[in-house]
């Protein structure tokens, strides 16, 4: 008779990736990426080493998993949050839900703290997150009324995504991010006149 093995029994695929990821995730906002490693989150969800490689061949395409997980969340939220508002006011939703989102979530909060860098290692790359973030505000604004080139368009949600993310990861005095009234404020005063130049955005 075949010993059984000690991790879990998990036969559905959808099932494995989803365990793995929300162990994953844990395992990153615990120690942090660059300490977490694929044994100790294999072990932690119950399954084996081989079972993570096969799906996840490293620790970053975990990690962008993980992060583009939470990426599609943030954009089914946004989605509902711009609906039947015009591109400035989706830059203002964009903007405080960005904000907020990188407070309420515990692994971003982590990834701020204490490795900002990595943000500067996902700029300068092809890979997610910071280009599929972008994209995802160009479709925002596109689907709410934005006349632009695609090229435009994409260079008018990177520059928004960009200043976003400067301010979170180098907090200035100037904005209490804590106060989603003064996050509008701001977004309405200084990033709404990114885009307000623009005459087909409108």
């Amino acid at each position: 008779m075949q010993s059984q093995s000690p991790t879990r029994n998990l036969d559905d695929g959808t099932d494995v990736d989803r365990t793995i990821l929300d162990t994953a995730r844990q395992v990153f906002e615990t120690y942090g990426v660059r300490r977490a490693n694929i044994e100790d989150i294999a072990a932690r969800a119950g399954v084996s080493r081989s079972t993570v490689y096969r799906r996840f061949p490293t620790k970053d395409d975990l990690f962008e998993r993980v992060v583009r997980r939470e990426a599609e969340q943030f954009f089914a939220t946004l989605d509902r949050a711009t609906s039947g508002r015009d591109p400035r006011q989706a830059v203002i939703e964009a903007f405080t839900l960005g904000v907020r989102l990188v407070q309420d979530s515990t692994l971003y909060s982590r990834i701020v703290e204490s490795e900002p860098e990595l943000f500067g290692l996902f700029s300068r790359s092809d890979a997610f997150p910071i280009r599929q973030f972008a994209d995802g505000i160009a479709h925002t604004l596109r689907r709410c009324g934005a006349d632009l080139p695609d090229a435009d368009l994409a260079n008018i949600a990177d520059v928004l995504l960009r200043v976003a993310l400067g301010i979170i990861v180098f907090p200035t005095e100037r904005l209490d991010i804590s106060d989603d009234a003064a996050v509008r404020d701001y977004a309405a005063r200084y990033l709404v006149p990114i885009i307000g130049s623009s005459p087909n955005l409108s």
